[in-house]
């Protein structure tokens, strides 16, 4: 059962804190959204100071990059995960996770672990907690050498300058944010010169509960099916490049707690950093 206590100290919030074809989720850029919205406000409202406007735009506030940052607020060589349910999340009952394929096979992770072997489970960032208090923690899945069984949970390193975990990212309890250092996904049990991950990722977002046995309950996924099939498609993360996409949940289940609505991600790598003036 996936377990363990992050020390680290959040330095952006609050601390302690099989039917039919899969439906890939489509891309909408932090500034598309802007420019739709504003579209619609300029109908009855006037924008006054720009650098200041705040636009609401399918349950989330998107804000301007800060100057000097990069989207989603990330400085270089840092990727930014912002995680949205339909209703408060609930702690107590559930984990919510974003899955990372760091190994370019272009596999998406999928609840469907035992046709899989728990294939593209590469690391996790992951939001749990116990009711009273929330922490976030990034993991490594450690594979055993029996595809059948779920892979052990390794909570990685890091330091509240590599990691930082936002509850209340919107202030309605509905949206938690995650940055965290690209360095710590470097992490390999057996280095090797080969073993750096690929600039090529997927990704799929889960809402679960931890069974005893290291069984893992599915609640939702990105995909129409939710916990099971049909499965979501993940684009490919160019990791090598600047963005900021949202991407749209499909299935919704009894809770609406446990209901995936967004999950937009951004990256601003090293290498080629980007910046807003």
């Amino acid at each position: 059962m996936p377990n363990g206590t992050s020390h680290d100290a959040p330095i952006l919030g609050n601390a302690a804190a099989n039917a039919k074809p899969a439906q890939p989720a489509t891309p909408t850029s932090r500034k598309g959204t802007e420019e739709a919205m504003i579209r619609k406000l300029s109908l009855g409202f006037v924008v006054v100071l720009v650098t200041a406007f705040i636009v609401v735009a399918c349950g989330r506030q998107v804000t301007p990059n800060p100057p000097g940052l990069g989207p989603g607020g990330t400085p270089p060589g840092y990727m930014a995960v912002f995680f949205d349910t339909a209703a408060p999340f609930n702690f107590s009952a559930y984990q919510y996770m974003v899955v990372l394929n760091t190994t370019g096979t272009d596999v998406t992770p999928s609840t469907d672990t035992l046709q899989t072997n728990w294939a593209g489970y590469s690391f996790g960032l992951v939001a749990l907690g116990n009711g009273i208090s929330s922490y976030a923690e990034p993991v490594y899945f450690a594979h055993n050498a029996n595809p059948h069984i779920s892979p052990a949970w390794l909570r990685l390193g890091s330091t509240p300058q590599t990691f930082s975990y936002n509850l209340n990212n919107n202030g309605t309890g509905t949206e938690f944010s995650i940055l965290a250092a690209r360095s710590l996904f470097n992490y390999s049990p057996s280095p090797a010169p080969s073993s750096s991950p690929s600039n090529l990722w997927t990704f799929n977002a889960f809402v679960t509960q931890a069974q005893p046995g290291g069984q893992w309950y599915f609640l939702d996924s990105m995909g129409a099916g939710g916990p099971i099939d049909p499965q979501f498609v993940s684009p490919v993360l160019n990791m090598s490049t600047c963005f900021d996409n949202v991407y749209y949940a499909i299935y919704t289940p009894s809770d609406p707690s446990a209901q995936i609505v967004t999950i937009e991600i951004a990256n601003n790598p090293a290498s080629a950093p980007c910046s807003s003036s």
